[in-house]
């Protein structure tokens, strides 16, 4: 009997070690098409493209004056550049989004809004520094377990 129990043990440990494997593998396809960081999307098509097509998005809802738009412009890119494997980082200027960024409470630019699976996931109203705007993509990839 304890060649049963002992090829048991041995299976569940190999099972453990296979599931283990799974869930931290990069083997999981995050992405399919991706556009360049910093893409300005032309159309609501575009941006429903652009959702889809990675489990993971970041868009970036701007307008052309706003100050702290073209503040955190480089900020977004920067980061978005050292995630663009995994997701797509793209900007919508929000005259052109208006029904899309009402729709979705914006309220101010920019707003960034993470969409998982093609649907919004959370959100960052306003400027932020470097490693706020990182955690945020962090923190949403790794609920996507893309990253």
């Amino acid at each position: 009997m304890s060649t049963g129990s002992s090829t048991s043990s041995e299976l569940e440990a190999i099972l453990r070690r296979k599931a283990l494997q799974l869930l931290t593998s990069g083997s999981r396809r995050c992405c399919v098409a991706r556009y360049p960081v910093g893409y300005e999307l032309s159309g609501v098509e575009e941006l429903g493209e652009a959702v889809k097509s990675c489990r993971v998005a970041f868009v970036m809802f701007f307008g052309r004056v706003c100050p702290y738009c073209k503040a955190f412009d480089p900020i977004f890119r920067h980061v978005g550049a050292k995630y663009a494997d995994l997701a797509n980082f793209v900007k919508a200027e929000v005259e052109r989004f208006a029904l899309t960024a009402s729709a979705l409470g914006v309220m101010g630019t920019p707003t960034t809004f993470a969409f998982v699976d093609g649907r919004p996931a959370e959100a960052l109203p306003g400027f932020a520094v470097a490693p706020v705007f990182e955690q945020f993509v962090q923190r949403n990839l790794r609920d996507a377990r893309c990253g």
